[in-house]
């Protein structure tokens, strides 16, 4: 094969790649996703972190998606930087 085939092989798609459609964004949505109790898998890491880190205080049952997502990565972070010495 010579080389301007083998350009015009690699240049040329074989997959045609199909057209994306706009998802419309719902604020209100996302809120009510958001502000929902936390869910089982988030329950679960939350509290197996806490306990990693030593702040058992960390875990609630009665928390939102959002608060559960900011404490799980705060304690991330936390240990992250505590494996990091």
């Amino acid at each position: 094969m010579t080389q301007a085939l083998m350009t015009q092989a690699v240049m040329s798609p074989a997959i045609a790649m199909p057209a994306i459609a706009p998802v419309p964004f719902d604020a209100e949505a996302l809120l009510d996703r958001l502000s929902g109790p936390m869910t089982r898998s988030q329950s679960l890491t939350l509290k197996s972190l806490a306990i990693e880190a030593y702040q058992p205080g960390q875990f609630e049952k009665d928390l939102t998606r959002a608060e559960a997502a900011r404490r799980i990565q705060m304690l991330r972070d936390e240990i992250a930087l505590a494996d990091s010495f």
